[in-house]
């Protein structure tokens, strides 16, 4: 009998942790701002990113896979929220030499931060953009700031998406010694990659 009541003890307080929750727009609202609440994507936005989508030139090729990941546990500093994120990672060949692979990451339980690339904001109104960090593993560079920005390119039935890779600050040196890395293994750049079925 004691049992059950524990049992029924704990249901009942599920219930009022879950109730307590506010669903809110991840893009109407200031992330954060709502102690405890939940940032969800509501309308979707997010979903048209996922997949795995190719570049291609010649001998070189960069593969990236996006997931969505929902209700994900957020706490920095005074904030604890969460949202509806994007993680990815990917595969970068040149030259017919992969220099990186970091798709199997995809296949751990990691927390979303731990991924090569992540994000959920989303940048204008008529043309929708998804910005996202970027990192590269082993490649720590002090100072550099990069980031990735996709954006849907659909051609008729082919789905495509424009990825801009750029730096938002660059590198310094640490104690007067210039850093092991200066740049990733994927260039700088724009890039046309085109969905996978």
């Amino acid at each position: 009998m004691l049992n059950k009541l524990v049992y029924i003890l704990f249901l009942l307080s599920a219930f009022q942790m879950n109730a307590q929750t506010p669903i809110l727009s991840l893009y109407d609202n200031d992330l954060g701002d709502v102690h405890g609440a939940y940032y969800k994507d509501i309308n979707n936005k997010l979903d048209e990113f996922i997949g795995t989508w190719i570049y291609s030139k010649g001998n070189t090729s960069l593969t990236i896979t996006l997931q969505k990941k929902l209700m994900q546990h957020t706490v920095s500093g005074n904030l604890d929220f969460y949202e509806d994120i994007i993680i990815g990672e990917y595969k970068y060949i040149e030259n017919g030499v992969t220099k990186v692979n970091t798709l199997s990451q995809l296949q751990l339980n990691l927390e979303p931060d731990a991924h090569s690339i992540v994000g959920n904001s989303m940048i204008g109104t008529t043309e929708r953009r998804l910005y996202t960090q970027f990192a590269e593993p082993g490649r720590e560079i002090p100072g550099m700031d990069e980031s990735m920005i996709f954006r849907r390119l659909d051609d008729g039935a082919i789905q495509k998406l424009r990825l801009v890779f750029r730096m938002t600050e660059g590198y310094h040196t640490v104690n007067g010694q210039q850093p092991q890395f200066t740049s990733y293994s994927i260039p700088f750049g724009e890039y046309l990659l085109v969905k996978q079925p």
